[in-house]
């Protein structure tokens, strides 16, 4: 029996490290959209720590330069917030290109598979129709033979 050989196997192969590829780029920008995700939640909590000990320093005795501080610190984090929030809404296009590169990878791939899968198939029903004529061949021998035979034997008895 003979063995498939896909023609298109080395382009196939390509085609899956690009996914590969195009998955790690994925990966690493969700890596970083969580990383900055976590970093936001972090200013968030200051500033609400801030906040919470500005409310604190304002009963009894109010000391201006504490709460010009705390004001400015407040500003500063918000501030790193705000570019934070920045960074993301950049980073969430990034995101969106890179799946939308892997979906157009994968859609690449899989292409490529199916025309494997459809060629496999005619392979393999190139090959039982083979094997089926190879077994009829045989089976016409066999009764030309059975026939010569009988023939002979009818001209044996015959005579």
């Amino acid at each position: 029996m003979a063995k498939f050989k896909f023609s298109l196997e080395r382009l196939l192969d390509r085609r899956l490290k690009e996914e590969e590829a195009r998955r790690l780029v994925l990966s690493k920008i969700e890596g970083q959209r969580r990383a900055l995700e976590d970093s936001l939640r972090d200013r968030q909590r200051e500033i609400s720590a801030g906040r919470g000990e500005w409310r604190d320093q304002l009963v009894g005795a109010v000391d201006p330069a504490a709460l010009r501080h705390h004001a400015r610190a407040s500003i500063g984090l918000m501030r790193k917030a705000q570019r934070t929030v920045l960074e993301l809404a950049g980073l969430e296009k990034s995101l969106a290109r890179a799946k939308e590169d892997l979906v157009e990878a994968a859609r690449a791939r899989r292409v490529l598979e199916i025309l494997r899968e459809r060629r496999l198939a005619a392979f393999r029903a190139d090959e039982a129709k083979r094997e089926r004529d190879q077994i009829d061949e045989f089976a016409q021998i066999v009764h030309r033979r059975a026939a010569v035979e009988l023939e002979q034997q009818d001209e044996r008895g015959a005579a």
